[in-house]
């Protein structure tokens, strides 16, 4: 044991062996289950939002960091709902979401989502 610990040992039919259970005649990889992709995300991550078809020419707008934004599909901050903002910034309390610069400042130096009572002032 060079690493201190055993190794697992190799799966069946790894060289050549057919498993316990095949039976006399069978191909060491007719048993051998077939491999699966494995989806790109955590079980714990949540799905993607799918937004409904918009009407032709009309505007949507998402606080989603993954969607890709095109002519008909713009940002929202995640919480003040602005639209207009200079930069955008990635939450690191909402995960996946996304902040207009003024709430992602607040929220990087507080540790916590800005207030409503200061969005409303201007």
């Amino acid at each position: 044991m060079p690493y201190g610990y055993p190794l697992p040992p190799p799966p069946f039919g790894y060289y050549g062996l057919p498993p316990p259970n095949a039976s006399p005649g069978t191909p060491a990889h007719a048993s051998q289950s077939v491999a699966r992709p494995r989806g790109t995300g955590s079980a714990s991550a949540s799905p993607r939002p799918v937004l409904p078809p918009a009407p032709p020419g009309s505007i949507s707008y998402t606080d989603d960091a993954a969607t890709k934004l095109t002519d008909t599909v713009r940002r929202r901050c995640f919480n003040c709902r602005t639209t207009e903002a200079s930069t955008w910034r990635r939450s690191n309390l909402s995960a996946g979401k996304v902040l207009c610069n003024k709430c992602g400042l607040y929220e990087r130096t507080h540790s916590c989502a800005r207030p409503e009572q200061f969005t409303q002032q201007k």
